[in-house]
């Protein structure tokens, strides 16, 4: 009776097996053919836009060789550079890690010869947003899978773009938690800024520590405060500490509620852990102070260099305002940290051909609701590479005033002025592509 029961037993095992290796084998096949439509379809879309941003080269280079004298040495200069990142694209080593950081370096230096030669060039093979800032339009069966997630996106503005072991460091420490990967990185050479984006599904019940989303964004902290000294930073971009800014925005089903937990936690862990002072707003506040009143009364908008340049670290250690979290002095070396939690906001830059930074002042002020121009609009102008100032403007209900409004607002002001204005573009990605990233990127 013993042997035929172990007989039964080795038959059902030796089943299990078979089956195990004909299930895998199939696996292995299946999943070769899916990752080869895959890698053929994102290969295909690097190649587009490679191919497009050489073809650029090749007629700048082309125009300088025939009238060199009509170009600017920085110009020129420029487009050599941007020559230069096209070849050094690894196409056949597309799991180096320089990938992103060579094509966003691409985008940003076609964006700003563009802007210098006044010239309304611009690449839209690859889907991001419609023009008017609203998000593409997925599938039903898509669009129901994205409504059932319960996500928070968060932005980090880094002061910092040129020290690229500093960024090294800081996107390493995001590494540790893979569950709340580096969605989208933007980064302005000239502005000396750069901005991540990181996504992560929330629990259950959100309560800031056991969330990765909160761990990564506070691993780069930790990292940036170490890697970056404020009083060596400048650029043409306003900002109050080394982690200048942090905001955490709900997606798909998550609430505000959500978003605000994750962000009070974490100022919690900058100021009184870190010692560095931190200020909330929005949600994450309990009046539901605005970003621009902190700002404001911390001396944000006010260049204290050249007129137009921000350098150094802060001018005093005491502050005119208490901060949420946190010591009431700030150290030099880092600064302060703004954290909030928002509901969407899109951030939309308009170069303008112009060296008059008060005429472009007037022009930003003009289109920001603050001056009585378009709805949740906010704007204000910013010197942006040679003879280019940008009116950057942050969109908060871009659903309503999307870039495609700001826009034609922007060249209507600029015309009356009787300056150029260059395509404007947009510094992340939509929601919708966020979303869709993410779960490509964990295969959800």
């Amino acid at each position: 009776m013993d042997d035929i029961f172990d007989s039964s037993l080795n038959l059902e095992e030796t089943h299990l097996k078979e089956g195990f290796a004909e299930g895998y084998k199939d696996g292995l096949v299946a999943g070769k053919e899916e990752a080869e439509q895959v890698g053929l379809k994102v290969g295909f879309e690097v190649g587009e836009e490679l191919g497009f941003y050489r073809g650029c080269v090749d007629v700048w280079n082309s125009v300088i060789r025939i009238e060199p004298e009509r170009f600017s040495i920085r110009v020129r200069k420029s487009v050599k550079q941007m020559e230069e990142l096209v070849e050094k694209y690894p196409l056949q080593d597309p799991e180096n890690e320089q990938v992103q950081e060579l094509m966003e370096g691409l985008r940003l230096k076609f964006r700003a010869i563009s802007a210098t030669l006044g010239v309304k060039l611009e690449y839209t093979g690859y889907p991001k947003s419609t023009s008017d800032g609203k998000d593409i339009e997925f599938p039903a069966v898509k669009r129901k899978k994205m409504s059932k997630l319960v996500l928070a996106c968060c932005k980090v503005y880094i002061s910092e773009s040129r020290n690229k072991a500093g960024l090294e460091s800081i996107e390493q420490a995001a590494k540790l938690f893979p569950d709340a990967p580096i969605i989208n990185k933007f980064t302005d050479e000239v502005y000396n800024r750069v901005g991540y984006t990181l996504v992560s599904k929330l629990p259950s019940q959100p309560s800031g520590k056991s969330c990765s989303l909160r761990s990564a964004v506070l691993n780069m902290v930790k990292a940036a405060f170490s890697a970056i000294d404020l009083n060596l930073h400048c650029g043409s971009h306003p900002r109050l500490g080394v982690v200048d800014h942090i905001c955490f925005h709900p997606l798909a089903s998550a609430s505000l509620d959500d978003a605000a937990v994750i962000a009070k936690s974490l100022a919690a862990d900058i100021g009184c852990g870190l010692q560095v002072p931190t200020f909330l707003y929005g949600a994450a506040h309990e009046e539901g102070r605005k970003l621009a009143m902190i700002r404001r009364e911390l001396g944000y908008f006010k260049p204290n260099s050249d007129g137009l340049l921000w350098a150094g670290g802060l001018k005093s250690d005491s502050l005119p305002l208490r901060p949420d979290e946190g010591p009431a002095e700030a150290s030099k070396a880092k600064g302060v940290v703004v954290i909030g939690a928002t509901k969407w906001v899109d951030n939309y830059n308009v170069p303008i051909f112009s060296t008059n930074i008060g005429a472009i002042r007037k022009i930003a002020k003009q289109v920001s609701e603050r001056g009585g121009g378009l709805s949740s609009v906010q704007a204000m102008a910013l010197a942006h590479d040679e003879g280019v100032i940008e009116v950057a403007c942050n969109l908060l209900e871009s659903n309503k005033v999307g870039g495609k409004m700001v826009q034609q607002e922007v060249e209507r002001l600029a015309e009356n002025e009787g300056l150029g204005v260059g395509k404007g573009y947009f510094t992340d990605l939509s929601q919708e592509s966020i979303i869709e990233r993410y779960l490509k990127l964990l295969s959800l």
